[in-house]
């Protein structure tokens, strides 16, 4: 087995990558390199389809990012599908609302159509939640009835300084992850 390359520790392999990383991050610029990490997929739709819903681009930009990857065949293990991750149900609630054609499963694979729905299905939620951006995308995570019923029960106030109130994980990871994406999109593209 003398013919076998030797592995590095995990360990080792890691911080030579990190530097490797910074190193030409330093190279290329902070700027370019950034922007690699947070592209602008979909843009003109998104684009679009927030302007029609009075919704902030680089927002959706991040839902986008943190929802799926920008990876349009996306599928969750609980059923979401698509760019924005809804679910069917989800999905021809807002149609039906919107007086549009129920979608069927592969339309929602659909960069367009999803992007569509999805982002009016946000819009619906900033109604809702009295276009608070927080209670909104905790609700686009966790469901409207979850957050209705933490917000009537007070364990949570609806603030961004208080998402550690949010009684479950995976929500608030969600919104931190998506504030923090929304942050960079701003200061990379505006």
């Amino acid at each position: 087995m003398d013919f076998l390359p030797t592995m590095q520790p995990k360990g080792r392999l890691l911080r030579w990558i990190i530097f490797w990383v910074l190193v030409a991050a330093g190279f290329f610029g902070g700027k370019w390199f950034m922007r690699f990490l947070y592209p602008l997929h979909y843009a003109d739709t998104i684009k679009i389809e927030a302007d029609r819903n009075g919704l902030d681009p680089m927002l959706v930009q991040a839902v986008v990012r943190v929802e799926s990857r920008f990876n349009p065949s996306a599928k969750s293990s609980k059923g979401a599908i698509g760019l924005m991750q809804l679910m069917p149900e989800t999905a021809d609630w807002i149609a039906e609302k919107k007086g549009e054609p129920l979608p069927n499963t592969e339309e929602l694979f659909k960069p367009a159509v999803n992007i569509r729905l999805g982002v009016s299905y946000l819009k619906d939620l900033l109604q809702e939640f009295d276009d608070s951006i927080p209670t909104a995308l905790a609700a686009y995570n966790a469901g409207r009835g979850n957050v209705r019923r933490w917000l009537d029960v007070k364990v949570w106030d609806g603030k961004p300084e208080t998402l550690n109130n949010i009684p479950f994980p995976e929500t608030r990871s969600y919104l931190e992850r998506i504030y923090a994406d929304w942050d960079w999109y701003h200061k990379l593209y505006r």
